[in-house]
């Protein structure tokens, strides 16, 4: 994955989880690993030049011994988009091309469906790219060119990066894949399609 050199990852785990109940959310299990791990794990199968994880300030995971370079966001409460600006400028201030966004609850996002992604970058990279279920809308995993990190430092609240999806380029993979778990009963059911995969 040569190609992926200039571009940045970002996981972003930073959100606060209030629909999942008093127990943490990204350290929740997920099989026999945290849930945070499966999307960091992915996120690594990218040689990229640069892994940043956007974590609030009291995280109970350590983003370093995930693999990542950590960007706390101390205001996590300020919505998806404080992440993103985090992430956004610091790809900006590292020369990156381009910035993978990932989100980590998503545990079912697959090495290889990343690499369709940067392919589909590197065919034309001023558009950005997102990911999309056969019957959803366009959303995270996404890359977005360096000529969008300004709009990214720009947004506000719980707007997230599928604002910027007008006239993206479309990979499209399975549902099941773009799974994201919100609540707990979300995960409950991660964990039966898990035990599905491996019966």
């Amino acid at each position: 994955m040569a190609y992926a050199e200039n571009i940045a990852v970002a996981l972003l785990a930073a959100g606060r989880s209030t629909r999942f109940g008093d127990q943490d959310k990204l350290t929740s299990k997920l099989g026999d690993r945290m849930l945070i791990e499966w999307a960091a794990s992915a996120g690594l199968s990218l040689s990229a030049g640069w892994h940043f994880l956007i974590a609030s300030p009291d995280a109970a995971y350590d983003p370093v011994a995930l693999g990542y370079n950590p960007l706390i966001n101390p205001a996590p409460e300020l919505g998806m988009a404080s992440s993103l600006r985090i992430a956004a400028a610091e790809a900006e201030r590292v020369g990156a091309h381009g910035l993978v966004v990932m989100l980590a609850d998503m545990p079912f996002i697959q090495p290889a469906h990343l690499k369709r992604i940067v392919t589909s970058f590197r065919t034309d990279d001023s558009r950005a790219v997102f990911s999309k279920a056969a019957r959803g809308a366009p959303q995270p995993p996404a890359l977005l060119p360096a000529t969008f990190f300004p709009l990214l430092q720009s947004l506000e609240g719980d707007k997230g990066a599928r604002s910027l999806a007008t006239e993206a380029s479309i990979v499209e993979t399975d549902e099941d894949q773009l799974l994201d778990i919100d609540t707990a009963a979300d995960l409950d059911r991660a964990n039966t399609k898990l035990k599905g995969r491996e019966a």
